[in-house]
């Protein structure tokens, strides 16, 4: 038993309250303090600390039940135990109306006292249990009520009634008619007659004057009490503004990938002509006069000629990047020693010429586009073999294990990377060497990066001039879906 328990006896029998007192103090460790009348009672409970009251019901001046009546008046709340001499059911039944917690007949024989001390007992533990369920709700940041099929409120927390610009007590009895704007409380009032008729839980989300909220509504249904439904709405503002703002975002991203598949269609038939006209024309020019040209002439239009073609290669690699998201493939499981291949194939005369040797751990399988992972290796090796510049190339790659995702990594014995280039690499038509010193458009590194950016990965390399580069990239281990 709980030796915390605090215990006011109130008898107009000093003889009665003391032998009560002594009765719980000895035998159940209980702290006890007595008043001769009401008065004295409501005196003790303004002054001392008191987890329940016993009182006699029949008192000069204000008896057991007024002295309770008064007590709730100023704001008490402690469980009240009555005490009778007689068995009257009208008491009885006047006791339970006016909120005595439990009714108790004087002279029950032997075990009266063990009888009192458990209905202590167990009114101070439920007490205790409903402060503390009181303590969470008026102190959640949800706004939580109570209301009855009328859609009137029978509680409400702080949170619901700063809601309302109101305290609990003024929203005790105003309807959600009256307060939420009339589609709102429609809305609310059906689903809560729903839940009180139906005893169903129901969950549904709703908002006005800029704030959103996710209702929960609970059926309430206690013995004696009318039916009712417990509220909880929690404020979901800042997440709701947060899902518009994606969906915003999503909607131009569509928009302007929309554009740039358009650019694409463009890049890939209009701009493509005027360049072969440019590139014809010139080698045209060449064969009908190149007799009569002086070296200088001929210089101008081997230029010509060869920006032509640089810009034709550029603008059909930056037709490839702008298709990554727009036309990749179905993610599949792909075997990664199975894609290497393919990259390894398509690069066999860069290797032959280069006599560069490809080694390779085991590699995992993966849920990918095997197609531009297979584009992913290659330009990686593709690469190694290019920034070469002495002795043959030797590339090796890897595969790890890292939690949720693999990291796989690609080194070179190339000719390396400044630190202050490492980030620039990836940017499209970043180039960090002259066209008279490496072949290419500068497209490789980005195409790579978002390749991986499809597959929910990230890439990076550490590098040091002269000392090769290492190419790291992850993709999750169970992939993700392709949308």
């Amino acid at each position: 038993m709980d030796t915390a328990i605090r215990v006011l006896v109130v008898d107009d029998s000093n003889f009665y309250a003391q032998l009560v007192a002594d009765t719980l103090s000895t035998d159940y460790d209980m702290e006890t303090l007595t008043g001769n009348n009401a008065r004295e009672g409501l005196d003790s409970l303004e002054t001392s600390e008191v987890d329940c009251v016993v009182t006699d019901y029949q008192m000069p001046d204000l008896d057991g039940i007024e002295f309770l009546e008064a007590a709730r008046e100023r704001g008490f709340e402690q469980p009240f135990i009555l005490l009778t001499g007689t068995g009257s059911e009208a008491v009885a039944s006047e006791a339970v109306a006016a909120g005595v917690t439990h009714y108790f007949q004087k002279n029950e024989g032997d075990q009266q006292f063990e009888k009192l001390a458990n209905q202590i007992d167990n009114a101070v533990e439920q007490r205790r249990t409903e402060k503390k369920y009181e303590l969470l709700v008026d102190n959640s940041p949800d706004l939580i009520a109570q209301i009855n099929a009328d859609g009137e409120f029978v509680m409400a927390n702080q949170s619901m009634a700063d809601s309302f610009d109101a305290t609990p007590e003024e929203l005790a009895g105003k309807s959600v008619a009256d307060l939420a704007p009339e589609d709102i409380a429609e809305k609310r009032l059906s689903v809560g007659r729903e839940v009180i008729e139906t005893g169903e839980t129901r969950r549904f989300e709703d908002g006005y004057n800029g704030d959103y909220f996710h209702n929960v509504f609970v059926p309430v249904d206690l013995p004696g009490e009318r039916a009712t439904c417990q509220v909880i709405a929690r404020n979901i503002t800042d997440r709701k503004k947060a899902e518009i703002e994606l969906k915003e975002t999503v909607e131009k991203l569509e928009e302007s990938n929309a554009q740039l598949e358009q650019f694409a269609y463009v890049a890939s038939h209009d701009l493509q002509e005027p360049l072969r006209m440019v590139s014809s024309y010139m080698q045209l020019l060449e064969r009908q006069y190149g007799d009569k040209l002086d070296e200088d002439a001929q210089e101008f239009i081997d230029y010509a000629v060869d920006g032509a073609d640089r810009m034709k290669q550029m603008i059909n690699d930056l037709l490839q990047y702008s298709r990554v998201d727009t036309r990749g493939g179905d993610f599949e499981q792909t075997d990664f020693e199975s894609v290497l291949e393919q990259a390894l194939d398509n690069l066999q005369v860069a290797i032959a010429e280069s006599d560069a040797e490809i080694t390779h751990d085991s590699l995992p399988t993966v849920v990918g586009d095997e197609s531009q992972l297979a584009m992913l290796l290659q330009n990686l090796v593709s690469n190694a073999i290019k920034y070469c510049d002495e002795g043959p190339p030797r590339i090796h790659v890897t595969a790890e294990r890292d939690g949720d995702e693999y990291v796989f990594a690609v080194s070179d014995n190339g000719i390396g990377i400044s630190e202050d280039n490492l980030e620039e690499v990836f940017r499209i038509f970043g180039r960090l060497h002259g066209k008279d010193e490496y072949s290419g458009t500068g497209i490789g590194l980005a195409m790579c990066q978002k390749i991986v950016d499809r597959h929910g990965g990230t890439i990076r390399v550490e590098s040091a001039p002269g000392e090769g580069s290492t190419f790291y990239f992850t993709l999750p281990v169970g992939g993700v879906e392709d949308e």
